[in-house]
């Protein structure tokens, strides 16, 4: 009976520790404060800048949209054509980069390229196109 008695106090100790009041806070929520998108196709190259809530949740629709798929077979970064370089900027200070390279590769940081539809794909040129700047 000394035994389970034992026992039974060492698993509520247990179970009391994790209880404690010591465990961490809550990190405070990261949201998007800025977009800058960089664009190069040989000679031509141009550069956007936005901030306001409109532009920048037109990006990261496109981001969630462009849905990549499968490991390239061949080595984007060989590839000729457009190239897009995307950098979300947080409150918090943090840099995030995504990539697209000839319409039909993307690349998200701290992941392998991957492939991208093509006709999807090109709707990131139209839509910097049609946003402006803002600054």
């Amino acid at each position: 009976m000394k035994r389970f008695c034992s026992m039974a106090l060492i698993v509520s100790l247990v179970f009391l520790m994790g209880c404690s009041d010591a465990a961490p806070a809550p990190s405070k929520p990261s949201v998007v404060t800025g977009v800058t998108v960089s664009y190069e196709n040989g000679s031509v190259t141009a550069q956007r800048y936005y901030t306001s809530d409109y532009k920048i949740r037109s990006v990261l629709n496109y981001l969630r949209w462009i849905d990549p798929y499968g490991v390239p077979e061949e080595n984007p970064e060989l590839s000729s054509g457009s190239s897009f370089h995307i950098v979300l900027s947080y409150s918090d200070g943090r840099e995030k980069l995504y990539r697209q390279k000839s319409d039909r590769y993307f690349l998200e940081e701290g992941k392998p390229w991957q492939n991208i539809d093509p006709n999807k794909a090109i709707s990131l040129s139209q839509m910097l196109g049609e946003l402006e700047s803002d600054q």
